[in-house]
């Protein structure tokens, strides 16, 4: 996407009305809130951020966000390739997110809508991920970028500790390369979460450790564990730790390239490498760190012509969007949210909704 797309990109967003999603967590920062906080002790500020209270380390919009009423295709997008690894049936797979995607309006000079609808893709929104289809991606194995094959020459993970924050019940926060969502009180049965990578990797064979403060174990079965100072409705933390791929060197196309955490990839859209608990490269995604607005009838080309996405049609409700990925025709459901391809992000982030729906009674 060039400089000037985006510039009128963001131009044109200053004028759309606000969507529902952005007036509830203006809502939220209110003193409704407030008053259900009041009962609680705060040794320090919850509210810090609408989605979550964690830490702000790699500052990727929409990392705690998961997809609503999606497409899902588990197909690759035409021209995307998985790639076979050295040893076993293992490959790596390229796979595309889009989640937080909105029908809307640009707003006249009355505040009434004008002319045609949109669609919106917010930043963080749209999320190319290449994850290897089984267990991890070893340093001197082939993976794929971009259709482009490569080799993992080398990796940096450290881990990265938040202190001082608080989360609700049902919300998310993000530490590490991890999002964890706190489901419902504890401490008596143990923390209730839905814990994933930033990219959507349910991390399922690892237990998340969290103890209360002063009595941590000299070691810990994971990587990920939470020092609490109260567990409830609302879950304060002293300190939450857990693993980060910092950095890691590629040879694509026979060049050496160094992909550093939130490195811009293309112009306004970022890469971040992503590690499983213990350290094991498990993905790389690329998200936009800015907003995206798509006509009817216009197509976006990005990822230099590896993604064309195109918008064919609005219904009047704006329930029902058609629209293409490469050339594949789709049907959205008040937006373009999407799950294209078999990877294992794709199978996280479907194994949370699946997850949520059940707590939820559906």
């Amino acid at each position: 996407m060039s400089g000037a797309i985006l510039k009128s990109t963001v131009a044109k967003l200053l004028p759309v009305f606000l969507s529902p999603p952005l007036a509830f967590l203006l809502f939220l920062a209110g003193g409704t809130l407030s008053a259900q906080a009041d009962p609680y002790p705060f040794p320090f500020d919850p509210f810090m951020a609408g989605e979550s209270f964690g830490c702000k380390h790699l500052l990727i919009p929409g990392a705690e966000a998961l997809p609503h009423e999606p497409v899902i295709d588990s197909h690759l997008l035409p021209g995307w390739k998985e790639v076979p690894m050295k040893a076993g049936g293992n490959r790596t797979i390229e796979s595309l997110v889009i989640k937080g995607s909105m029908v809307v309006h640009r707003k006249g000079k009355d505040g009434q809508p004008t002319g045609p609808a949109l669609v919106l893709i917010p930043a963080g929104g749209l999320v190319y991920d290449a994850t290897p289809y089984e267990t991890h991606l070893p340093v001197g194995d082939r993976g794929v970028i971009f259709g482009h094959k490569a080799v993992l020459l080398k990796k940096k993970v450290v881990a990265e500790t938040c202190r001082n924050f608080s989360v609700l019940a049902g919300r998310s926060f993000s530490v590490g390369d991890s999002v964890i969502t706190y489901l419902m009180p504890g401490p008596r049965q143990g923390p209730a979460v839905l814990w994933r990578t930033l990219d959507g990797v349910s991390i399922r064979p690892h237990p998340l450790d969290e103890y209360p403060a002063g009595q941590v174990p000299a070691k810990t079965s994971t990587r990920i564990f939470g020092v609490y100072t109260h567990a409830g409705q609302l879950a304060e933390y002293a300190a939450f730790t857990a693993p980060m791929a910092v950095s890691e060197t590629w040879k694509i196309d026979g060049k050496s390239r160094e992909v550093a955490a939130n490195s811009e990839w293309f112009p306004h859209f970022r890469m971040v490498p992503i590690s499983c608990p213990i350290g094991h490269h498990i993905g790389l995604m690329v998200y936009n760190d800015a907003p995206i607005l798509l006509d009817v009838g216009q197509t976006l080309t990005l990822y230099d012509g590896y993604l064309k996405i195109r918008v064919s049609s609005i219904s009047s409700d704006g329930g029902a969007i058609v629209f293409t990925l490469n050339g594949r025709p789709y049907t959205g459901h008040h937006g373009i949210d999407s799950l294209v391809g078999k990877g294992r992000a794709i199978a996280g982030i479907m194994n949370s909704l699946n997850t949520l729906k059940k707590l939820q009674g559906g």
